[in-house]
């Protein structure tokens, strides 16, 4: 399998959570797994491939570090730096994809350029809003749609990009 559509599928597995009455189960190891398998594959084509493969790899031990950690302070600070790599991680994904696509590619150029900017604004927004209180009127709940629906959008994106490049230097 090309490594951007493994490391696509690990994205969208990063999102599934299933609820099984008082037992939760999270398939974030396993995305994340495959996500940094992919990164690495593509880690020598350029810098940014690289730095995602390594933000990939913080993002999967905080996910560890939250699953086994007995201590509620550790999970008080592993998760704000979890966002914060996954953040790092859609932005130099998008930057190296970006710089990857030939002059045919406006279309992906211009989705890419959204996303690199809005999943991180819409999840910064939503942490923001959590912490404070927002102010009356302000709609709250299209944030959480709309970043699932740009990780979507972003994992199909590199989805189509697996199969048109190689991303061979």
């Amino acid at each position: 399998m090309p490594p951007l559509r493994l490391a696509a599928i690990g994205l969208l597995l990063v999102l599934v959570t299933i609820n099984l009455g008082s037992f939760t189960l999270s398939l974030d190891l396993l995305g994340w797994l495959m996500v940094v398998g992919g990164m690495h594959q593509l880690a020598e084509v350029n810098k940014w491939f690289g730095w995602a493969r390594n933000l990939a790899v913080v993002a999967l031990v905080l996910e560890l570090v939250l699953m086994i950690s007995p201590f509620a302070i550790i999970n008080v600070l592993a998760s704000p730096l979890n966002r914060l790599a996954v953040l790092a991680f859609v932005f130099c994904l998008c930057t190296a994809l970006l710089q990857q696509l030939g002059r045919s590619d406006r279309g992906y150029a211009v989705t890419l350029q959204v996303l690199r900017v809005l999943i991180p604004l819409v999840t910064v927004a939503a942490a923001v809003f959590a912490a404070i209180e927002a102010p009356a009127g302000l709609p709250m709940g299209w944030l959480y749609p709309v970043q699932l629906i740009g990780t979507a959008v972003l994992a199909g994106v590199m989805w189509l990009l697996g199969a048109r490049y190689s991303f061979t230097r």
